[in-house]
């Protein structure tokens, strides 16, 4: 499977958050799985669109 690894910056962007968020995620435990690369830090984009799918929210549709 070729899967494109992105760095954090490029993270940031795709999911359109700072990076001092993602950094703010890992040290927390949440967001989405990431990869170390020895000192670097790196994110499958198959892991980010999955990780937005968990977290989308479908509103409940209210009766008139």
């Amino acid at each position: 499977m070729d899967d494109e690894l992105l760095n954090t910056r490029e993270t940031g962007k795709y999911l359109k958050r700072p990076a001092g968020t993602l950094s703010q995620w890992r040290y927390l435990g949440r967001g989405p799985a990431y990869i170390r690369v020895g000192r670097e830090v790196r994110y499958r984009k198959s892991d980010l669109d999955a990780w937005l799918e968990a977290n989308r929210i479908e509103p409940e549709a209210v009766s008139a």
